[in-house]
């Protein structure tokens, strides 16, 4: 009952928003359009009419259209706070929006490393998201010791002080990425933690999934890139995965190796994953998230109204988001459509 009375405020508002996404109709009238101007045009009568508002003509920039349907999703995060009144509750969708940021500070701490000559604002998009970071300054620094001074008041600087003995050993900017990403799944468990008893189970299987796409994109990209013992993959795993934790990787890892690992995470639902990993790695992505909004949908169809129904939410605005971007790229490069189709995720 207290649940209920929780979600009183929330449960029109998300609900509203969810029918408000785009309908499979709507996405195939998309993907006929003959050119991005076209897709604009059509997107002038569903929630995006934005775009066609601000980018149709033939001077659109598909980077600054992917940047505004960002900041879109960001402002839709914040709307989404907004509906809830508990503070708990609060706190943990609020840090569902510094993943944006987080995957901002990625790539900018790639550019560092690498030390390339960029224009910046192709990377950013523009905005304080959750911390006023200076990346100008973050690039202007010599040694990671004063990127972790200059984030001295986030978040971010315990998994960077973590993970700096490791970076300068290998000189691999993944072991920065790997920390940041490895942080903000912790956080956001502890954070569950809190959750009702319904609320928390509901949470805890969603994030698991993401966890375990997360490990297994690890998981691959490690196989592929780098030889590591069993010492130094185990706190690259994030944990708290719905099937991939790191006892799996350790019991199998023991034995075999990365290469064995990875056909033993093609567990239960995943077991595709053997037959895909050697076909394409996308395929694998793709083949997780459709996994994750299953269970998505499932959490949706489901009463009653839980924080699992605005994670949910969530979820598929970022995906749409997602294809919608695939698509405007897909369209300049003149993909067709079924090339088009296999970049997108519908679940």
């Amino acid at each position: 009952m207290y649940d209920l009375a929780k979600y009183s405020f929330a449960n029109a508002k998300i609900r509203a928003m969810l029918s408000r996404l785009l309908h499979p109709d709507e996405f195939s009238r998309l993907l006929d359009a003959t050119s991005i101007d076209d897709v604009l045009e059509s997107l002038k009568n569903t929630p995006y009419a934005f775009l066609a508002e601000h980018f149709s003509g033939n001077s659109f920039n598909l980077r600054a259209i992917e940047k505004a349907l960002i900041k879109n999703d960001i402002a839709l995060y914040r709307k989404v706070c907004g509906t809830i009144t508990t503070r708990r509750e609060r706190d943990f969708l609020s840090l569902l929006t510094s993943r944006y940021e987080i995957e901002e500070l990625k790539a900018v701490l790639r550019i560092w490393h690498n030390k390339r000559d960029v224009n910046l604002d192709e990377y950013l998009l523009g905005d304080e998201i959750t911390h006023p970071l200076d990346y100008r300054k973050i690039l202007a620094c010599q040694t990671i010791e004063e990127i972790i001074l200059l984030l001295d008041e986030t978040a971010y600087k315990r998994p960077l002080m973590d993970a700096r003995d490791r970076y300068k050993e290998k000189n691999a900017s993944f072991y920065l990425e790997a920390a940041l990403d490895r942080d903000y799944y912790v956080r956001a468990r502890s954070l569950i933690e809190n959750l009702s008893s319904t609320d928390k189970r509901v949470a805890l299987r969603i994030l698991g999934i993401e966890i375990d796409i997360e490990n297994i994109n690890w998981l691959i990209r490690l196989r592929k890139y780098y030889v590591l013992g069993i010492g130094e993959m185990l706190p690259l795993i994030i944990p708290g995965g719905e099937k991939i934790t790191t006892d799996v990787v350790r019991n199998f890892y023991a034995t075999d190796g990365v290469g064995k690992v990875v056909d033993a995470v093609a567990l239960g639902p995943y077991a595709r994953i053997k037959e895909l990993v050697n076909e394409n790695v996308a395929f694998v992505e793709s083949f997780l998230y459709e996994i994750l909004l299953r269970e998505v949908r499932r959490t949706l169809a489901g009463f009653p109204f839980t924080i699992g129904t605005v994670l949910g939410y969530l979820i598929l605005k970022n995906r749409e988001t997602r294809n919608i971007v695939s698509l405007l790229y897909g369209k300049n490069y003149g993909f067709g459509r079924d090339t088009l189709l296999s970049l997108m995720h519908f679940g």
